[in-house]
């Protein structure tokens, strides 16, 4: 039986998925193999993350920080799960449920500031530089450039639109997570002559409405790899890049046409819709 200590109570439970109850303290290890195991090599000094940082590897990174008494960085870091309140749609229960329970750990880390992201990476950084057994003498964990981004997200394809392809449809299957819209959704505006799409239709951002199996983000091992191994760089999560306040392959909320690999977004804070994929430079072999 696996026990897990929640708010100074033992729960004990069979399984590894704990229904109704939030984690608050450490019950994973990241290791020196998961680190490594855990990117593809884009280039000869380049690997980058298969996955966009999930939920259970971020509450990592924040436990380290409260382990170290590093209050001031804790706070940095810490995400604002406040940004799913929203008027328009009844999102009240991932206030509380997205990142501290357990059903959420393999999804993908959202309401992040750029700032917490950083830190992320300098965390990853020195966890692996200080690790006897490493594979490599010296690395740079990191957000990468628009550039080194697009050519991981493109996976060797260099002339698709998408991750795997040019369609978003394929093989009776949507490719990735994003904002789909019906007819019933697009209207003509006859005085200003241009196509108006209204959001509602599909229910989107709203708990418990299915979107192809998605609950609003979908966990980060989703759909498919590129040729590269990368899952999610298309929809999703749209991911941050070094440049701050630039998000990459948009996310969730975004229509088809903005789930593209040269799909740039915008943002001024942490999202719902926006979280992001390290990189890994190798310095010294």
């Amino acid at each position: 039986m696996k026990k897990i200590r929640i708010f100074g109570l033992l729960l004990v439970t069979a399984g590894t998925l704990i229904l109704m109850s939030f984690i608050t303290e450490k019950n994973e290890s990241l290791t020196l193999k998961d680190i490594e195991a855990s990117v593809v090599k884009i280039n000869d000094k380049l690997f980058a993350g298969k996955y966009e940082v999930s939920n259970s590897l971020y509450a990592e990174f924040l436990h380290n920080l409260k382990v170290k008494n590093q209050t001031e960085l804790y706070s940095i870091a810490l995400i604002d799960s406040l940004n799913w309140r929203d008027k328009l749609a009844y999102n009240e229960p991932l206030v509380e449920f997205y990142f501290r329970h357990q059903a959420y750990k393999n999804y993908p880390l959202v309401n992040v500031s750029y700032e917490g992201a950083n830190l992320f990476c300098q965390w990853l950084t020195e966890e692996y530089n200080s690790n006897p057994k490493r594979k490599y003498k010296k690395v740079l964990f990191r957000l990468p450039t628009q550039l080194e981004w697009e050519n991981a997200a493109k996976g060797g394809l260099n002339l698709c639109d998408y991750a795997w392809g040019n369609k978003l449809f394929e093989n009776d299957h949507y490719m990735c997570n994003f904002r789909r819209y019906g007819d019933e959704n697009i209207r003509y505006d006859s005085i200003n002559k241009t196509m108006i799409v209204e959001s509602g239709g599909d229910r989107m951002g709203m708990v418990g409405t299915l979107n192809d199996a998605a609950d609003i983000t979908a966990p980060v091992n989703s759909y498919w790899p590129n040729k590269f191994g990368l899952f999610n760089v298309c929809g999703n999560v749209a991911e941050m890049v070094s440049e701050k306040g630039i998000s990459r392959g948009g996310g969730w909320k975004n229509a088809g046409g903005d789930v593209r690999i040269e799909s740039k977004g915008h943002y001024s804070k942490s999202a719902t819709d926006v979280g992001f994929r390290y990189f890994m430079e190798i310095i010294e072999i």
